[in-house]
């Protein structure tokens, strides 16, 4: 049974540590926005079954990260990111994040984000982005190959 909402498409693995959350979607927003997307589940959690730390901060890093590079067209590293832990998400929630970037410069970008796990505000994120490299990926370039494993 798929209970992924309308809209998203399954992200190709970029890499191994992003592949680890596997399986992690993708919808594509009117104003060029992307909205990532998982359910929380066992790689995921922490002891407790509750969204781990480190599983916030790698999304949340992915997801503002190409957001900057898809609204900006330029790609780099995190500079810095900030994570404001709001509330918990248990494993079976479904987890949507958002990002907004607020400005731009021709070297850094500024981001904001949030997440919640069925509609509630879990996660507050703030971050900036080195902008070095010129990026031009399109959406296409970011899903998983139809009817494929995402490996």
């Amino acid at each position: 049974m798929n209970d992924t909402p309308p809209g998203f498409r399954l992200l190709r693995k970029m890499d191994e540590v992003l592949g680890a959350f596997d399986p992690v979607y993708v919808r594509r927003e009117d104003d060029g926005h992307l909205v990532f997307g998982f359910r929380v589940g066992p790689q995921h959690c922490n002891p407790s079954g509750n969204c781990h730390g480190g599983t916030w901060a790698t999304v949340a890093d992915v997801a503002l990260g190409i957001n900057v590079a898809f609204l900006t067209s330029k790609s780099g590293p995190t500079v810095s990111m900030t994570l404001d832990f709001v509330g918990p998400a248990a494993k079976g929630q479904w987890v949507e994040g958002r990002a907004r970037v607020l400005r731009w410069t021709p070297n850094l970008a500024f981001v904001e984000g949030h997440f919640t796990a069925d509609g509630e505000l879990v996660l507050r994120a703030n971050a900036i982005f080195r902008r070095r490299s010129a990026y031009d990926r399109s959406f296409e370039d970011l899903l998983a190959e139809q009817g494929k494993d995402n490996d």
